[in-house]
């Protein structure tokens, strides 16, 4: 039945026989995965984030589900994932993205070939009925596949409460879609796009999950856990139950769950495996961590704000505060959308296209959403801080990151 949903713990570390318990509990593959089929595995890889940081899907997850699938004799496997909102740059800096997850050299051990769907052609689709998109600009890779593995990490998510199996699909997105996604409504365009490229089966990365504003390593989550189900909606009920979420405030689960005719409740849901209710935590508010983590800073939202230009404020004001000069901070307003007022001091930086009028904003960065390197300058003109030290102190981050995930690297 497709309301069935298994979770199963990692022991010992050993990620696949987890993946296989799970997915053998959920019914088994043998159904979507036809012998003779072309399989797209699509994991969250949207930033160069290290494997086991909970801010992508962990390497180990990717190789197991990718081995499973194989075994099934599938006519080709491709794993393939597009660059957050926002990313830009050619073909070196896209790559490093990928590589610094670990992917790549998953697919060199397996044979298999890791695709960037940034660099894709693309078929623009019509949705009828959309809510927000009309047509959307989707990978061709995607759109030939006949076998769509969802393959999300556990997180919590500032504009939409929780980001899992149906909103990794805005990875298959080529170009500015994903950009235009963040000001005309995340939730809406998840919901349009799962109507074109709904995924087959789903695996939920739950062995370090994420919250908050996605700091590593103090919002990420230990669970030691894999989720999986044929039924992306209800899977995604189940990975919002883990973090003791309710499925009813998460907008796009509840459009596309209406849209197939589900109730997307756990109690719809036939959960088998591990027991869900003493493996709940309660994982904390994207947003009210936000708030709590820089409270030398006054953030303003106006109409129009969105998560494109808050998360990369966030990035920004992580960079300052790890520098060691958050402090100099204190006083600074920042303006996000377009509010109906803003108090005047000497230190406003209005962030975005939407805040461009903020009347007494001293500064104003551009762009939809602008790059946290933009608004890492503004913010040290404002505050008189040394930008040239923040920038050698987040030059170095990557490098530690990437050195503290050599443990869990398969």
């Amino acid at each position: 039945m497709s309301n069935r949903v298994a979770i199963s713990r990692v022991r010992d570390g050993d990620v696949y026989s987890a993946v296989r318990d799970a997915v053998g509990l959920a019914g088994g593959f043998e159904r979507p995965v036809a012998a003779g089929s072309r399989v797209l595995i699509k994991p969250n890889l949207y930033m160069g984030a290290p494997s086991g940081s909970g801010l992508v899907t962990d390497a180990r997850v990717v190789e197991a589900v990718t081995r499973l699938v194989l075994s099934y004799g599938p006519a080709s496997v491709v794993i393939a994932e597009g660059t957050m909102a926002g990313v830009e740059g050619e073909g070196p800096e896209r790559f490093e993205a990928l590589r610094r997850t670990g992917v790549f050299e998953v697919g060199r051990r397996l044979g298999v070939e890791v695709r960037n769907l940034d660099t894709d052609a693309f078929e623009e689709i019509r949705i009828p009925d959309a809510r927000a998109m009309k047509r959307i600009r989707i990978a061709t890779t995607v759109l030939e596949s006949d076998v769509i593995i969802s393959v999300p990490v556990l997180k919590t998510h500032l504009r939409t409460n929780v980001s899992l199996s149906l909103k990794n699909m805005k990875g298959a997105m080529v170009g500015v879609e994903n950009r235009k996604s963040h000001r005309i409504g995340v939730d809406e365009v998840v919901a349009d796009l799962n109507t074109i490229i709904r995924p087959h089966y789903a695996i939920i990365d739950a062995i370090v999950g994420m919250e908050g504003t996605w700091q590593v390593p103090d919002d990420s989550r230990e669970m030691g856990l894999i989720v999986a189900g044929s039924d992306p909606v209800y899977v995604d009920v189940v990975g919002a139950a883990l973090m003791n979420i309710d499925p009813a405030t998460v907008m796009h689960l509840q459009l596309v769950a209406k849209h197939e005719g589900k109730r997307a409740a756990l109690s719809s849901v036939n959960v088998l495996g591990e027991d869900l209710e003493s493996n709940r935590r309660s994982f904390r508010n994207a947003f009210d961590v936000f708030r709590s983590r820089f409270p030398m800073v006054s953030v303003v939202l106006g109409q129009g704000a969105c998560s494109g230009c808050t998360a990369e404020l966030v990035i920004a004001l992580s960079c300052i505060e790890k520098a060691g000069v958050g402090e100099q901070m204190r006083g600074l307003t920042v303006v996000l959308g377009s509010p109906s007022s803003v108090t005047i001091s000497d230190r406003v930086v209005a962030v975005g296209d939407c805040s461009q009028e903020t009347s007494g904003a001293l500064l104003c960065v551009k762009g939809c959403p602008p790059d946290h390197r933009q608004l890492i300058h503004e913010i040290c003109e404002a505050c008189h801080i040394d930008e040239s030290h923040v920038l050698s102190i987040m030059q170095q981050a990557p490098d530690r990151s990437w050195a503290s995930s050599a443990p869990v690297m398969p």
